[in-house]
């Protein structure tokens, strides 16, 4: 009992720690980029230092050509780059406009995304500042000549995580993922060790064992469920705006159905090094269709129904709305159907823990 309590008490907050960890810069920063500035005129140079001066790029090399662009990106050492062409300075000077080009390596999205927002947002406040100096040497004032070149301003309110950080964007979900992974390693091979040994016990006092097994097991993982979550709160500047209330009511439902789904590969699986492999294959892809990084409503018919089947998609986005929001509005609809799914599949293993049990034969001896 002691292994089990370590494993789904200890395990979660463990995994809290190392992923917080992972995110603890919050957002991406210091993106490696490149520049190939062919003007070379005083013009291009404060452009580079608008780069320099941001903290989401760090200028790692100068490129003399195109070729010498592409060679940095696809060696790795720069994931974005800069190429500002040549007479840039003397047509945005003569009214003509000029284009700056940026290349990014999106081959890993977080830096493509970074890099092209990054940019949008220099080159904005770059072109605006330039567009205002050339109207105020028309003689028009200062305020006119902003309001000229800027004349519909944006205001932006970012609402749950206003520093579209990743700690808070991820880390609710990897806890959940802990969770399960703990509540698989220390749960999902206690029928199949009981077909094993084969019990000569009545059907009542396996059903007992059975639930007070289940009971236990919910019970540790409450505790390390809110153990996580504390380590987040406290620890990794993860936001409570929500009620614990409403996180504790989403974690019972959450484990429950974990336990459920668990029991079912507990009850088929003939040995129990096949009971702790095959979740795997289940409990893995969890992150990738829950909806935690990519929306369930824009995915394909298959990857909803797959999706449906699992915890994480009715625990993942409800527990982040609570912590980032301060409410989740499909909280009590996702609490019912992990309760309804946690109920079938206890009752789908149990079907197929006495019927294998009774194909087996229950009157062996136990084991000493």
């Amino acid at each position: 009992m002691r292994k089990i309590f370590l494993l789904i008490v200890g395990l979660p907050p463990a995994f809290t720690i190392i992923f917080g960890h992972v995110y603890d810069s919050n957002v991406v920063n210091q993106i490696p980029l490149t520049i190939c500035d062919e003007d070379q005129s005083s013009l291009s140079r404060t452009l580079i230092d608008m780069y320099a001066d941001s903290e989401k790029f760090s200028i790692v090399s100068h490129a003399a050509t195109i070729d010498d662009v592409h060679a940095e990106i696809f060696s790795g050492r720069a994931k974005a780059a800069l190429i500002i062409p040549k007479n840039f300075s003397r047509e945005v000077k003569l009214g003509r406009g000029s284009e700056i080009s940026i290349v990014v390596n999106s081959s890993n999205n977080m830096f493509g995304n970074a890099s092209l927002s990054a940019a949008q947002e220099i080159n904005r406040t770059f072109s605006i500042g330039v567009a205002q100096k050339i109207f105020e040497g028309a003689n028009l004032l200062p305020d006119a000549a902003m309001a000229t070149v800027y004349p519909i301003k944006m205001s932006v309110r970012i609402l749950g995580n206003p520093t579209n950080g990743y700690s808070p964007f991820m880390l609710s979900g990897l806890i959940l993922n802990g969770l399960q992974i703990g509540v698989m390693l220390a749960f999902v091979t206690f029928l199949t060790d009981e077909l094993q040994l084969r019990r000569d016990f009545t059907k009542i006092f396996y059903v007992r064992f059975i639930f007070r097994r289940v009971a236990t097991i919910w019970l540790f993982g409450m505790i390390g469920c809110a153990l996580s979550l504390i380590v987040a709160t406290k620890f990794f500047a993860i936001p409570m705006r929500g009620s614990w209330l409403d996180v504790l009511i989403l974690g019972g439902a959450f484990l429950f159905f974990v336990e459920g789904v668990l029991m079912i590969f507990s009850a088929i699986a003939p040995q129990p090094e096949l009971a702790l492999q095959a979740p795997l294959l289940y409990i893995m892809p969890g992150l990738l269709y829950s909806g935690l990084s990519f929306p369930t409503f824009d995915m394909n018919e298959f990857a909803r129904l797959y999706a449906s089947t699992m915890p994480m998609t009715y625990a993942g986005d409800n527990l982040r709305d609570i912590l980032l929001i301060g409410h989740a509005p499909n909280l009590w609809q996702d609490f019912r159907a992990m309760l309804l799914g946690g109920t079938i599949g206890i009752c789908i293993a149990l079907t197929i823990f006495f019927l294998r049990l009774k194909k087996g034969g229950s009157n062996v001896p136990a084991r000493n």
